[in-house]
């Protein structure tokens, strides 16, 4: 879907937080939640295993990545094994902890330098890993949503702007569902990932609300619910895969096992 059907035009995400710091907001104290603010506004959703389950999806588009390899680079493939990945990822993320910021390139480099030691140039084994990604990247956003997701996603989003903030790396356009966004911001194009405050910060300067008018949607217990929580946002645990929550944190006060229980629950933050 062409960016023109988006319900606003969204800022560019690190200019968008170049503007907050600027104005002090990016390193500000965790908020809490103010009374006096309007009804709920903003609804903001966390992406793999709150709208749809990723594991299947990762191990399928791995395996069409290496199907690919194989057919189209057979002498590069015996440089994929999986111990040799494990081996590369665990050595860049050594090298560079802010890989985890940013999940394609992490993914891309892994494979070019797997590539390289395995004696292609450095040229050669970019063009692969990027061809290579492009392959990945698609099977990625084939999808199967958890039941009701659609219908959830169009029932809120006549009432409240949707935003969607994730750490990964879907593709909301591939998927076809951006229409339903007003905004999409990811570890990528903010450059942090949750827990850190800048995508929720910038959360609310997209959609223009204050914390205590959005709630955020998400299955991880510190990345998602007590992130949103510490940085003034309403949360709902999605617990959708049959997680157990974390000892060591405070015990969401909103939960729900199934997306059919959001709109009903939704309304609680309007009073």
């Amino acid at each position: 879907m062409a960016d023109s059907v988006l319900r606003t035009v969204r800022p560019p995400g690190r200019e968008l937080l170049q503007q907050l710091r600027r104005h002090g907001r990016a390193t500000a104290p965790a908020m809490r939640y103010n009374s006096a603010m309007s009804r709920l506004k903003l609804i903001t959703f966390d992406l793999d295993n709150t709208l749809w389950p990723v594991d299947e999806v990762i191990r399928r588009a791995e395996k069409a990545c290496s199907d690919w390899i194989i057919d189209r680079h057979p002498e590069a493939a015996q440089a994929l094994s999986a111990e040799r990945v494990r081996a590369v990822r665990t050595a860049l993320l050594r090298e560079r902890p802010d890989y985890l910021d940013n999940l394609t390139a992490l993914r891309q480099d892994a494979m070019a330098r797997a590539f390289t030691e395995h004696g292609f140039s450095t040229n050669e084994a970019r063009k692969i890993a990027e061809e290579a990604f492009l392959v990945f990247h698609r099977a990625r956003n084939q999808v199967t949503f958890f039941p009701g997701a659609l219908g959830v996603l169009e029932q809120l989003a006549d009432s409240y702007q949707l935003g969607a903030l994730t750490n990964g790396n879907a593709d909301l356009q591939q998927i076809g569902i951006a229409e339903l966004f007003t905004f999409h911001h990811s570890a990528e194009t903010i450059g942090k990932r949750k827990p850190a405050p800048d995508m929720f910060l910038a959360a609310l300067a997209s959609a223009g609300v204050d914390a205590s008018q959005a709630v955020h949607v998400g299955d991880h217990p510190l990345e998602d619910v007590h992130a949103a929580r510490e940085h003034g946002m309403h949360a709902i645990w999605a617990n959708l895969i049959d997680l157990d929550w974390p000892v060591d944190l405070a015990h969401p006060r909103h939960h729900i096992h199934n997306l059919h229980e959001l709109p009903d629950l939704v309304p609680l933050f309007d009073d």
